[in-house]
């Protein structure tokens, strides 16, 4: 018997391009679950522990929100566990790129006697 190359081409398994359409809200989630979390990250367990949330490949999600450019740290925590954390790229302030939040905007009105701006000597 006798294959030909048409048959071989049939036998081969068809490929999707990309991610499943149902992905998208476990991409949606763990973006938004990052954001929450700013500074603190969360941890890939977590992630995997909830697979009706973040789905049952969440470290595919995390290299599609990568390869999308939101910058993503990643690294080991404990033996057996990976830890993510989004850092915001757009953000130059010390204060937010640290505690992955907004800097109050409304500073307070009184310094202290340290930074007053009077010129009057202080005895």
């Amino acid at each position: 018997m006798t294959i030909s190359l048409e048959q071989i081409r049939q036998a081969i398994p068809a490929r999707g391009k990309g991610a499943p359409p149902r992905t998208r809200s476990h991409y949606e989630r763990i973006l938004a679950l990052l954001c929450e979390r700013g500074a603190d990250g969360v941890n890939g367990s977590e992630l995997y522990a909830a697979p009706h949330l973040y789905g049952r490949s969440p470290r595919n999600r995390i290299s599609e929100l990568r390869k999308a450019g939101h910058l993503i740290e990643g690294k080991p925590r404990g033996g057996n566990d990976w830890h993510y954390r989004l850092i915001t790229a757009d953000s130059g302030d010390w204060f937010e790129r640290t505690t992955g939040r907004e800097r109050p905007q409304d500073p307070p009105a009184d310094f202290g006697p340290l930074f007053s701006t009077s010129t009057a000597s202080h005895a």
